[in-house]
């Protein structure tokens, strides 16, 4: 056979073939290599680092329930302290109310502020009476009234101006009649005054 080129070719080309096939083989165990590899590294990795990210999760979780409790927090500091504000624009308001219309009977100070207003009107208080209360009774949010009888002795005009001077008491009362009665002695100018009324306080109900 002639040594041409075309017959050498045919010669060596089953070794090129081979060397071809052999060169693809290897690269195809080079890249399962690495997949397997990559697949090994990965497997054992996120096995590794699971309880990490397990950790890092639940305190991601466990900073944002702080974070709420924080704002529910500052919002109810907001709300106390507007509170609180909003109270102390209407405290003296609320002493004025207390007295006017207090949560107990409270009879001492009101007989204190009857006296007052007859030493201011130049009237003698002879006596005063309150009808028996049940304190022990039935509590609401309802205003409630203790009856009493008043008899005070002076000239007319100082009667006049006790009387009138009733409804300048801060203690919310009310009139339900009086009548004048000339004094016993003769040629004087005292007179008596008897005087039905009642006052109002509340029971907070429990």
């Amino acid at each position: 056979m002639p040594n041409t080129l075309p017959n050498r070719y045919q010669r060596y080309r089953h070794y090129f073939t081979g060397v071809n096939n052999l060169y693809k083989k290897k690269q195809t165990k080079v890249y399962t290599g690495v997949v397997l590899s990559l697949i090994t590294i990965s497997f054992f990795g996120f096995f590794a680092i699971r309880p990490t990210l397990i950790t890092i999760s639940g305190l991601i979780k466990e900073i944002k329930d702080k974070k709420a409790v924080v704002e529910q927090m500052d919002q109810k500091i907001e709300s106390l302290t507007q509170a609180q504000i909003n109270y102390s624009q209407i405290k003296d308001g609320l002493d004025l109310v207390n007295q006017s219309l207090p949560l107990d009977p409270d009879l001492s100070i009101l007989i204190k502020q009857l006296e007052a207003l007859a030493r201011l009107s130049s009237v003698k208080i002879e006596s005063i009476r309150f009808e028996k209360i049940n304190l022990q009774g039935e509590k609401s949010n309802e205003a409630q009234a203790v009856n009493f009888d008043l008899a005070t002795s002076g000239n007319y005009q100082s009667l006049k101006n006790f009387l009138n001077s009733l409804d300048n008491l801060r203690r919310i009362i009310g009139i339900d009649s009086f009548a004048f009665k000339a004094s016993n002695e003769e040629e004087s100018q005292v007179l008596m005054m008897t005087l039905n009324g009642h006052a109002y306080y509340l029971t907070r109900e429990e």
